[in-house]
């Protein structure tokens, strides 16, 4: 039946391609107009109630757990729900003319649809409050067994090493979202037929809900099997998509053995093809799941009063309705365009003389262990301009080079770094997990790498805080002092009360803002510089920083096309694994042409290795 479904949808899809292409693109275009103002402003009340200009990571998850960031979670799932009510909405009213033998006017189609959209809000809002409802209690017994068995140790720990009680633990999380997730699903099979009857029959929202579940009781199991065939199959084709697409792109690494300029000609390729594959099987899913939607009300569903019928019959075309239809095409092949000279804009770098300084991300990790002596020189001998560090206070008031606030992952000692005595922390050896030829490295105390570093290469201290720290800030502050490298050290920290406090204790220092995520305008914050993820980092963000006055760095590239593109956005620095292939990346991209810099910036969006750890 399914295959039948699909069929008939790749039918009408081959014959309407026009239809469905224009239906998707003005509805998509209509979201972004509506969804993004609207997040925009949600998200700007929340940073608002803060008092402050921005937020960023933890700042965020505070918020978010407010009364305030909650209800507005809500508000933005709700949003959510709306926009894929709408999107379905349209294609449904043209497919249902085109089930019923006639060709619907694409403008007709959205003005049937704005006639009911006020029911249609009606219907987001109340598929809203019953999802989260069900879903609440779920999340809340999956966040208690997370904080009950995966908060002994650092989060870093269990994610590299998963022990037995990550699997127990994570097993029980599962399970009760599995729980929950099957009785939303069951709810969510009752309102199959809600969106056709407000549609097509023209009931109120709340008419809809009550008489989609009363019609679906009865053929709930049978719409199950058909929903859960229908979402593994289009699953499937996307992740198939997807994974050809990193196949491909390595194939394409290997072939051109790093050539920038080679990988950026397959990369066009392979984005285009990708692109269209995409937008195909999404056209051909939305399509089919609408298709057996009305199939079902057909079936199952209400005569449609004749007046409904009638009103109907009004979105058919009719003659010299194609030159309509071509001048909103038109319309859409224009918004596209546009898409595209925003797409390229962003990716298109403030192209700069001058290559970023290169940070060694816990000195050059990529072949040495984190954070110690001998992953510091190996980053030296690479030619890194900085070491990046990472350091916490002991109770015992001494400044330790370590990410993690216990031994688990470098070495798989229990032992906390606050708590435990200092002989024991330097006994455990960190080297071996990455190669037994570095089973004699400890934890470095900031003394030793400060004079490890000094006339030879400049530190980036990132001050971790895990709740315990008494004076880390002065601390580190008077250290650095009494080895004289203040011209050759900055700072940083995800915190911003760390930022803030390093500042008013050392006004002349360069203090940064590490940070993952954000929410408002980070660069009005009190920050000499910022430190983001790559991810983030579009050329606008940089832009801004730059012109007031301060610096950005990316955190964490490591692949050849990642690099290149965060040198066409102008970072001023980059943090980095592989301390060496920057430098190698940065000759290779000068002798690229402007066009194929850019390609370059494509390519690094097949998935590039940037490490999720800062």
């Amino acid at each position: 039946m399914i295959m039948r479904d699909i069929g008939q949808a790749f039918s009408q899809l081959r014959r309407h391609w026009g239809l469905f292409l224009a239906v998707h693109v003005l509805a998509s275009l209509i979201v972004a107009l509506l969804l993004g103002p609207l997040l925009s402003v949600l998200l700007g009340w929340l940073v608002q109630a803060t008092g402050d200009v921005a937020l960023t990571d933890e700042d965020i998850l505070t918020a978010f757990l407010s009364p305030l960031g909650f209800i507005l979670g809500i508000v933005g799932v709700a949003l959510w729900i709306t926009v894929t009510v709408f999107e379905t909405a349209a294609v449904l009213l043209a497919a249902s003319r085109l089930k019923a033998g006639r060709t619907p006017r694409l403008l007709a189609v959205f003005t049937a649809l704005g006639m009911r959209l006020k029911e249609t809000f009606r219907l987001a809002a109340a598929m809203t409050l019953r999802i989260v409802v069900v879903a609440a209690p779920f999340l809340a017994i999956g966040g208690w067994i997370f904080l009950r068995h995966l908060t002994e140790f650092d989060i870093n720990f269990y994610l590299a090493e998963r022990p037995p009680v990550f699997w127990k633990a994570g097993a029980a999380i599962v399970g009760v979202l599995l729980v929950g997730a099957a009785l939303l699903f069951r709810m969510v099979l009752g309102w199959l037929l809600a969106l056709p009857l407000m549609l097509l029959n023209e009931v109120t929202a709340s008419e809809a809900l009550a008489t989609s579940r009363r019609l679906m009781a009865p053929h709930r199991g049978r719409a199950a099997r058909y929903l859960l065939t229908w979402g593994i199959l289009f699953l499937g084709l996307f992740a198939l998509s997807g994974a050809l697409l990193q196949f491909s792109a390595g194939v394409a690494v290997d072939l051109t053995t790093g050539s920038l300029r080679t990988l950026a000609w397959l990369a066009a390729g392979l984005i285009g093809l990708w692109s269209l594959t995409n937008l195909f099987i999404g056209l051909l899913a939305s399509v089919s799941f609408v298709w057996a939607v009305l199939e079902a009300f057909d079936a199952w569903g209400p005569d449609v009063d004749d007046l409904v019928i009638e009103r109907r019959a009004r979105l058919d075309a009719k003659p010299g309705n194609g030159a309509r239809l071509g001048w909103l095409l038109l319309v859409g092949a224009v918004v596209l365009v546009g898409e595209l000279w925003l797409l390229g804009r962003q990716l298109s770098g403030a192209e700069s003389d001058t290559r970023p300084e290169i940070h060694a991300h816990r000195g050059a990790s990529w072949v040495a262990p984190e954070n110690t002596l001998a992953s510091i020189e190996e980053a030296i001998r690479q030619g890194a301009d900085w070491v990046e560090i990472d350091v916490q206070e002991t109770r015992e008031g001494r400044i330790l080079v370590i990410h993690d606030r216990d031994l688990m992952k470098v070495g798989g000692s229990p032992l906390q770094v606050w708590d435990a005595p200092f002989e024991e922390l330097r006994a455990v050896d960190i080297g071996s997990y990455r190669d037994p030829r570095f089973s004699e490295e400890r934890v470095p105390l900031l003394s030793e790498v400060l004079e490890l570093a000094k006339g030879r290469v400049k530190l980036n201290i990132e001050l971790k805080v895990y709740g315990k720290e008494e004076r880390l800030e002065a601390l580190v502050a008077e250290l650095v002092e009494r080895h004289g490298m203040e011209d050759d050290v900055v700072f940083m920290s995800l915190s911003l009360p760390v930022v803030r406090t390093l500042k008013s204790l050392r006004p002349h220092w360069k203090v940064g803002l590490l940070s993952s995520v954000a929410v408002g305008d980070v660069t009005r914050l009190d920050a000499d510089f910022f430190a983001i993820n790559a991810r983030f980092a579009s050329r606008s963000f940089v832009e801004r920083a730059q012109g007031r006055g301060k610096g950005v760095l990316t955190w964490t590239v490591n692949d050849p096309a990642g690099m290149s593109a965060m040198m066409g956005k102008g970072v001023d620095g980059i943090i980095t694994d592989r301390p060496g292939l920057v430098r190698r990346v940065w000759d290779e991209r000068q002798e690229l042409a402007s066009h194929e810099r850019f390609l370059v910036q494509l390519a690094s969006r097949l998935g590039s290795d940037y490490d999720e750890e800062s």
